[in-house]
């Protein structure tokens, strides 16, 4: 377990917004030992959505978020971008300097989290993705204007449970972090949907060509993090002289793979832009 880990035992911390990705990283910071489970407490948005994570979690679930706050350490906004400015009015008056503010709201900037609540307090940007749910996420963070390097060491301690974690200064990035890793689970979802179809087309039976194309997209996902080398030299080392893989490669190149994803990213990017402002 990391230093920084170890330092998180103590700490109280509360995530308002318990569901998917809130809940995930409740669940990671308890099975990791990263946080005692008497020091987590959360929120939902439902009464009934609060009873069932209390049960199922065996976390302390409260309904007002301004209690909820109060004494902890770090406070973890997992709430979409349309409902955290009123989470944010609801606990800016609990909050004081010497906790941390860790946000997972999409299109929503450090400095819009600052200026609602108004105080110095140390805010870190989060981007995680869906994958976290089974322990293969990748989350980005990026500090904002009082955020010290302490701050972004006990962020990257609350998400490495659940995956990889890199750390940005420059947050007009985020908006492509969001687009490529946020939403980029989404896309492969596609690619291995479309693969196991063309597997159904060859004869093969739906539930083999969904394994073989998930497995496939795994294994080249963890060549290219593993070997450090480039994807295109990888992709070489498959293609063979005059074999099936180069024929299968004309038929992607076709159909405009390349481009079609360079500006799945693209667009995607902008949109963020636009929902930031």
């Amino acid at each position: 377990m990391l230093k920084e880990t170890k330092m998180l035992r103590d700490k109280k911390v509360a995530v308002i917004g318990v569901g998917k990705i809130g809940g995930t990283l409740v669940s990671g910071l308890l099975r990791n030992n990263v946080v005692r489970k008497e020091n987590l407490a959360g929120s939902t948005a439902h009464a009934e959505s609060n009873d069932e994570v209390a049960k199922r979690l065996g976390v302390k679930m409260l309904r007002d978020n301004a209690t909820l706050v109060k004494g902890r350490d770090i406070i973890i906004l997992a709430v979409k971008p349309q409902t955290i400015q009123k989470v944010l009015g609801e606990i800016k008056g609990s909050l004081n300097e010497d906790q941390l503010v860790i946000t997972l709201a999409a299109a929503r900037t450090t400095q819009f989290i600052e200026e609602n609540l108004g105080k110095k307090i140390p805010v870190v940007r989060a981007m995680p993705n869906t994958p976290c749910l089974v322990n293969a996420g990748m989350t980005v963070l990026c500090p904002g204007k009082f955020a010290k390097p302490k701050h972004v060491e006990m962020s990257r301690s609350i998400f490495e449970p659940v995956g990889l974690v890199d750390v940005i200064d420059n947050e007009e990035l985020m908006d492509g972090v969001t687009a490529l890793s946020g939403s980029g689970p989404a896309y492969a979802y596609i690619i291995i949907e479309a693969l196991a179809e063309g597997g159904v087309k060859v004869g093969l039976p739906r539930s083999l060509a969904t394994k073989l194309a998930a497995q496939t997209l795994l294994g080249a996902a963890k060549m290219v993090m593993e070997t450090g080398e480039h994807p295109a030299k990888l992709k070489d080392e498959v293609t063979t002289p005059a074999g099936t893989t180069i024929d299968g490669i004309m038929a992607l190149e076709d159909g405009g793979i390349r481009v079609t994803l360079i500006k799945t990213v693209d667009r995607a990017t902008e949109k963020s832009k636009e929902l930031s402002k």
